[in-house]
């Protein structure tokens, strides 16, 4: 019996030291980070979507959508989706939605620190509650860059986004992020 607490104390310790490395890493590249250039796979009820995004760490992203020709861009305090389909974008407030946490690096910061390092099917996550809404947040498990995340969108759709960096603290204009040209 004392073997068997033993081993299983050594396995705890290990385990967590392992983790709490990780966690280091996740913050030390999001501490180093100022923004990323990304492509983007969107699976939302199972309907398929790409494209480009630039995501800049004090809440703003600007995406582009290849087939559909939709953006998504977020000014720090608003958010809009226009489709090409309609003249009228749909502005949201950013704090009613998941990009609040996920836009913000102070927060995801925090969210490390404070969330348990979690590993299913091969993936690394935490698991952020923001609103009534859960977020799980992945990380790539060699560079441990922000790698996608999973919620469900103001229509209760789950929509599972994959995030492939392409470049990391680039120079980027501030005007893809000037909402004020879509009222």
């Amino acid at each position: 019996m004392i073997r068997f607490i033993l081993i299983f104390t050594l396995f705890f310790y290990f385990s967590s030291k392992a983790y709490s490395e990780i966690a280091q890493k996740i913050i030390n590249n999001l501490e180093n980070s100022n923004n990323y250039k990304f492509k983007f796979t969107q699976i939302i009820n199972k309907k398929k979507e790409t494209g480009n995004c630039i995501l800049v760490f004090n809440r703003k992203i600007n995406c582009k959508y290849d087939e559909s020709g939709k953006i998504l861009i977020s000014d720090g305090t608003n958010l809009i989706i226009k489709n090409n389909n309609s003249d009228i974008p749909n502005f949201y407030k950013l704090k009613d939605t998941s990009f609040y946490k996920l836009l913000d690096k102070k927060q995801l910061i925090n969210e490390v620190e404070t969330n348990e390092i979690e590993k299913e099917n091969g993936k690394i996550f935490i698991v952020i509650a923001y609103q009534d809404i859960y977020i799980k947040v992945f990380f790539d498990k060699k560079k441990l860059y922000l790698e996608g995340w999973q919620t469900t969108d103001i229509y209760n759709n789950s929509v599972f986004t994959e995030i492939r960096i392409q470049e990391v603290n680039k120079i980027i204009d501030k005007n893809l992020f000037d909402i004020n040209k879509f009222n």
